[in-house]
């Protein structure tokens, strides 16, 4: 944990790196994930991990609903329901995959902050060995 006056030149690489691993998250794994550096390290709060409805696949991240009624109504009861019990599993393991490989092209593009980079992240589980 670093602050402003300790002398720690890279908050702007872990703005960054938390900033890249959220929209990549969003972009190719459908999580909605919201982002921010505090006290030098990189913070990525990811909502939706194995969670799955038509709504969390066309608007990652969004917590209002951008669909009429009827079809926001159709989402809970039925389209949801039926996407978990069919895609489901596999989604979830592609979600974990593509949380996975976010960290790795951030730690990959960003070496020097290693540290800052992985010590919030949600999953770490899911981080391990990288």
């Amino acid at each position: 944990m670093h602050t402003w006056g300790d002398g720690f030149p890279y908050f702007d690489d872990v703005s960054k790196a938390a900033d890249e691993i959220g929209q990549f998250c969003r972009r190719w794994g459908r999580l909605g994930a919201y982002t921010k550096e505090k006290y030098g390290t990189c913070r990525v709060h990811i909502q939706g991990m194995g969670y799955l409805s038509l709504f969390s696949l066309t608007h990652p991240g969004y917590v209002y609903s951008r669909y009429p009624k009827w079809l926001w109504s159709a989402d809970i009861y039925y389209i949801g329901p039926f996407l978990r019990k069919t895609i489901g599993r596999p989604m979830y393991k592609y979600q974990c995959f593509i949380y996975r490989l976010a960290y790795k092209r951030a730690l990959k593009k960003y070496p020097n902050i290693r540290e800052e980079i992985l010590c919030c992240a949600d999953f770490d589980e899911l981080l391990k060995d990288l």
